[in-house]
């Protein structure tokens, strides 16, 4: 029995029947010899017999002196009567989780602690199971269990509150003797009445949660846990609870983190997705017409190598800042990921032509707006985009939608960038095609299966003098793919680095395992170098490793660049250049006269020969134009010293009209077509 002193009440069989009900271990200790005087069924049922027996001993495995953490040690915490504490705990007997409520007091004029633990092992069941549903980002909600405190309030038969432990009052904001008399529901806000009624009335004792309502009229999510029992011929209520309002914030965190850029704070492709689904089953049913724009940020790669990702960040939070403003209330401005926003409208036109108009004006604003010029630590930027916008008013799956709006925005990149593309069919079978090269490509470069011909190269005694390494693929699927279609695909990646090395290698074994050939031992093989290869800044140095690993004479490789490359950072460029020179390779500027020509590079650089671009040789015999073009360039070489090649030759009539001009090299079908080295 609860020893008389402890509480005033009228029935202390009534109160040992609430005790005994209880849905918590309670017990008291003498403060000075750690004594178990008393300890509720609850707590018998849960450690046996423990009443005489030290705390230490019998409510905690394998403990032969006080715990560690134990209030009662001295110094710890005040032990002045009327000292509260709360506290936590996974006991070592049963491994449950129990939140404590202390308080030190007298009995019998001795000093002791009486000791309720709630246990709340469910509520760290269900912490842990919010925590591994919601995200994989937050791997515990720091200190949450620490926080957790449960208010315990009795109501009578009628629903009355006739008793409160010390937290209850201080969850809800009033003073304790406000609550006594209060109808239960005076606690709970409105729209979780009728939940509750239903708890109640299934005569439910499993935890739920529930919307609870303060003094002050404010609401705070709970998790409660009831129990009904008798006490005197009437029934009673026990109601525990539990303050969620962390959980809950911690929910509404993991949900920003699933729904929201964590940079931009824009929406992420996971709600884009969702607001795109919605606007297109509700334009498939009123015939209004959406779009969706893909935008993507031109050379913005240039920007994050060369200034770093903390302002290429920067840039990309004030992006997000600008398309916010520019788009209207009902629109969606999302970030996919990197440098690309997708921006979702909903027109309200029922009307094409002006769908159209609109979307075409809402384009225009935000290349306005991404080409103003942003200062990110004193240094000014300015931005450009390309857009490619898919249309739609009936039933399309987002990820078409996208994938169409995507295959535009590729189409304003090849149209020169800072412009927006409406999508469309043709352009997308081409991208399409693209995509399964790239894909095959990948696969032909791993397993060796791009081939190296040769073609041949003639002076105008039409002797050998050398040849260009020409690469070709056919495959099982596509069949023959034109150099001209895969190269272009592998330099919009990092494909052309590995098919250059390759070429690059290859080139130089062969130059190698020519040596002791009477024929070919004084020929020169010229390879194509593309821009992205050569600004590698290993690029010299791979060229290097080979000479000297296959042991060649260096001036029997011919590298040929293209006219754009000899003009892109000039003095990069002449650096890598003279480099390769003093190594002892040749140079050769490929299709001369079809770039930007400029005599002063010519001057700067250690060419040895020009090579006349196909174009001007294809109508030399009918065009004067390109009879002049051809001229211009062999004076140029002979002022210069340089070499000149015509390539692309094809009939008798033009060797020897290019023979009259003073053309002195040739390589083109005329002579011999790209083969296999085994058939050179």
């Amino acid at each position: 029995m609860i020893p008389k002193d402890l509480i005033n009440l009228k029935s202390q069989e009534a109160l040992q029947f609430i005790v005994d009900g209880i849905d918590a271990i309670i017990y008291i200790i003498d403060i000075e010899n750690y004594e178990i005087l008393y300890a509720n069924k609850h707590c018998l049922e849960q450690f046996g017999s423990i009443v005489g027996k030290t705390c230490y001993s019998v409510l905690q495995k394998d403990k032969k002196q006080p715990c560690d953490y134990c209030d009662l040690l001295d110094n710890k915490y005040p032990k002045e009567v009327g000292s509260t504490y709360k506290w936590e705990h996974q006991n070592t007997l049963n491994n449950k989780h129990y939140i404590f409520s202390d308080k030190i007091t007298l009995i019998n004029d001795r000093k002791v602690k009486v000791q309720i633990g709630i246990n709340i092992t469910k509520q760290k069941e269900l912490e842990t199971k919010i925590l591994e549903q919601k995200t994989k980002n937050i791997e515990t909600f720091e200190a949450l269990s620490n926080s957790t405190i449960e208010g315990l309030i009795i109501y009578d038969e009628n629903k009355k509150c006739i008793s409160t432990n010390s937290v209850a009052p201080e969850l809800f904001g009033y003073k304790a003797q406000e609550m006594i008399g209060k109808n239960a529901f005076e606690f709970i806000a409105y729209e979780s009445i009728n939940h509750i009624k239903n708890v109640i009335n299934n005569q439910n004792q499993e935890p739920y949660e529930s919307i609870m309502l303060r003094k002050d009229g404010s609401k705070f999510p709970a998790i409660l846990r009831g129990r009904d029992i008798q006490l005197e011929g009437k029934n009673i209520r026990v109601s525990a609870v539990m303050d969620i309002t962390k959980i809950k914030e911690k929910e509404e965190e993991i949900l920003q983190l699933a729904y929201f850029d964590s940079l931009t704070t824009l929406p992420n492709r996971t709600l884009l997705e969702d607001r795109a689904s919605r606007l297109i089953n509700k334009n498939n049913r009123n015939k209004n017409y959406g779009a969706l724009m893909f935008i993507d940020l031109d050379n913005f790669k240039n920007i994050n190598d060369t200034k770093g990702h903390i302002v290429g960040d920067k840039i990309l939070v004030e992006c997000a800042k600008n398309l916010s403003k520019t788009i209207r209330k009902y629109d969606t401005v999302a970030r996919f990921g990197g440098d690309e926003f997708v921006v979702l409208i909903d027109t309200q036109h029922v009307d094409k032509n002006s769908a159209v108009k609109s979307i075409r004006t809402v384009a225009n604003n935000i290349l306005r707006r991404i080409s103003q010029p942003l200062t990110i630590k004193n240094v000014e930027y300015q931005l450009t985009a390309s857009i490619g916008i898919s249309i739609f008013n009936d039933n399309i799956t987002f990820d078409e939608l996208m994938k169409r709006a995507d295959s535009a925005m590729y189409h304003s990149k090849d149209k020169g960038k800072n412009s927006f593309s409406f999508f469309d069919p043709k352009l997308q079978k081409e991208i399409e095609r693209k995509t399964i090269i790239a894909e095959k490509l990948r696969g032909a470069i791993k397993n060796n299966k791009i081939k190296i011909h040769y073609q041949k190269q003639l002076n105008q005694n039409q002797k050998v003098v050398g040849v260009e390494a020409l690469l070709r693929w056919t495959d099982k699927t596509l069949g023959y793919v034109s150099p001209v279609e895969f190269i272009a695909i592998a330099e919009e990646s990092d494909l052309i680095l590995k098919l250059g090395n390759y070429v690059i290698e290859e080139s130089i074994k062969l130059i190698s395992s020519w040596e002791k050939d009477k024929i070919k031992k004084d020929w020169k093989i010229s390879i194509n170098i593309s821009i992205k290869q050569f600004e590698k800044d290993n690029f010299a140095k791979i060229i290097e490793k080979h000479i000297y690993q296959y042991n060649i004479v260096p001036n029997k490789l011919r590298l040929e660049f293209t006219e754009s490359l000899l003009l892109k950072n000039t003095e990069k460029t002449l650096e890598k250049i003279n480099y390769l020179k003093k190594l002892g390779l040749t140079f050769s500027i490929d299709d001369f006269g079809t770039g930007y020509s400029s005599l002063s590079y010519l001057k700067k650089l250690p060419i040895d020969e020009l090579k006349i671009d196909k174009s001007f040789i294809d109508d030399i015999l009918t065009d004067e134009n390109d009879e002049t073009i051809v001229l211009a360039i062999l004076e140029i070489g002979n002022k210069f010293g340089f070499e000149v090649i015509a390539e692309g030759v094809e009939t008798k009539e033009m060797y020897e009209k290019l023979l009259t001009l003073g053309c002195k090299y040739f390589q083109g079908y005329y002579f011999a077509k790209p083969i296999p080295e085994k058939e050179l």
